[in-house]
């Protein structure tokens, strides 16, 4: 987070648990940890429309079920949180370790032991090249095409894009010029950012992608013809599906201690698998990189004015607005909902942008005393309208099976355009896209009570107007500088 930077990561491509520490120092360092509770599960939301309140159902750590109300409702659940295990005949017979990437046991070892990694999309291909070197042997499946990409951002990587670790010296530069460390840091996004051009159909920069992930795809498989026809796809573009980048994935494909299969396997059994020809091949451990529900349905029922969003939104997710709002639905906001910047680069500065976006509408209606605000039905018609439109322009039609499409030739559940025009909109709100009801009989002017404001009691600067003494809104001390411009009243 660039107001809280971490001034010495060990590595390019921070492991998981490092980025987990990160976040909990985070926590520790602004003393949340009173806000959070880590083992409560809501499992019901309904809108109260006379009390203006949402009454929520809590299952508490011990099973038992609590009653609590909020004024509004953040759904800070996202998209990829609901884990599945994959629909394979004989799985839960399977007598060794039988894992999925999204639950890893924390004292799984694989040093020498025979491994099937089911799943060839991102998490696949992570696992794959993290675990060949260390298995005895690793089956794999290649289940459909996919774009494995360069590196992000490869000029500021190691050689040909790899992993490599930060020096002392680096890290301690990043530390010792905050400046120099922002600088790199903003190089870096601006590369992301500068990808989306190669989603936009007919782009000189499509065009080059398709043409360098082709070549450089190739070459990784050294003429491997098989992996080649199963891997590189043929019929979409780069960006269809969420590019990959797979450093190391496909020369880890090559590798004497890995089995690769184009045609599923049959079934599981309590040692192992069926192969498609009908042999057994008995394996250690099985790993499931088989994604999660990316419905966008919320987790829990979500009820307003008698409807409930998760029937709603059973076949596609109909009537949300820039994904963070619903229609009809008071007080009530989400991050990473439908039709946001799911396709392309880090979500952390995607997610500061909604809670600053959030934070905004909370102080307009604390301030205005606002009891509800909607989204209008008009501004969510007008959204969807656009973004349908657009997308088409797009390489997330394609010919591809991917998250972002309930059906192949689904429509993409994705922002019309890239993520810099997302987060200036958040920054932007469009006030004029809402409806409100007030308080103070619906007067929305009844918020100026008896003509007083608040920072006229509570200490804050009661001439803001003119800026802040050292950046501080506090009402100055005058005493010090009074008797240097005040007249004596003897001396009149």
């Amino acid at each position: 987070m660039h107001w809280s930077p971490k001034p010495d990561w060990p590595e390019y491509y921070s492991e998981g648990p490092v980025i987990q520490q990160y976040f909990k120092s985070l926590v520790d360092k602004f003393n949340l940890w009173p806000y959070i509770n880590l083992q409560h599960e809501v499992t019901r939301a309904e809108w109260d429309d006379e009390a203006k309140k949402w009454r929520l159902k809590i299952r508490g750590p011990d099973g038992n079920e609590l009653e609590d109300s909020c004024d509004v409702l953040l759904n800070g659940g996202g998209l990829l949180n609901t884990w599945r295990w994959p629909t394979i005949e004989g799985l839960h017979t399977f007598k060794g370790d039988l894992c999925h990437t999204a639950r890893w046991p924390d004292n799984l070892t694989l040093k020498d032991k025979r491994v099937a990694v089911i799943g060839s999309g991102s998490s696949g291909i992570q696992v794959v090249t993290a675990i060949q070197p260390q298995v005895s042997t690793l089956y794999h499946w290649l289940r459909s095409p996919t774009w494995i990409t360069g590196a992000f951002a490869p000029q500021f990587a190691g050689p040909g894009g790899a992993n490599f670790k930060y020096s002392e010296e680096q890290k301690k530069k990043f530390s010792d010029d905050p400046q120099h460390s922002l600088k790199y840091r903003k190089m870096i996004e601006s590369e992301l950012n500068q990808r989306f051009k190669f989603i936009v159909q007919g782009t000189p920069e499509q065009k080059a992608a398709l043409e360098f992930g082709n070549e450089d795809m190739r070459r990784r498989l050294n003429g491997h013809q098989r992996i080649i026809y199963a891997i590189v796809p043929k019929t979409f573009a780069v960006g269809c599906r969420r590019p990959t980048p797979g450093n190391g994935y496909l020369e880890a494909l090559l590798e004497p201690n890995v089995v690769v299969y184009t045609e599923m396997f049959q079934r599981i059994t309590e040692k192992g698998f069926i192969d498609a020809e009908g042999n057994e091949h008995e394996v250690d451990v099985i790993v499931c990189a088989t994604g999660f529900d990316s419905s966008f349905r919320p987790r829990f029922p979500v009820i307003a004015h008698g409807k409930n969003i998760q029937d709603l939104w059973q076949d596609f997710p109909v009537d949300s607005y820039l994904s963070v709002a619903v229609k009809n639905v008071p007080n009530y906001f989400m991050y990473y909902g439908p039709h946001g910047p799911s396709a392309h680069g880090s979500g952390a500065p995607v997610i500061q942008a909604y809670t600053v976006m959030f934070l905004e509408i909370i102080k307009k209606m604390q301030r205005e005393n606002i009891q509800s605000i909607k989204v209008k039905d008009k501004a969510a018609d007008d959204f969807n309208e656009h973004r349908e439109l657009y997308l088409q322009r797009t390489a997330w039609v394609g010919n591809c099976s991917s998250w972002f499409k309930s059906e192949l030739d689904g429509s993409p559940m994705l922002f019309p355009g890239n993520r810099v025009l997302f987060m200036e909109l958040l920054a932007n709100i469009r006030w004029e896209d809402w409806d409100y009801e007030y308080g103070y009989a619906g007067n929305r002017f009844g918020y100026m009570g008896n003509g007083f404001t608040e920072r006229e009691k509570d200490g804050r600067d009661t001439t803001f107007y003119y800026g802040f003494l050292e950046g501080k809104d506090e009402q100055p001390d005058y005493e010090d500088i009074r008797h240097l411009y005040a007249w004596d009243s003897k001396s009149v």
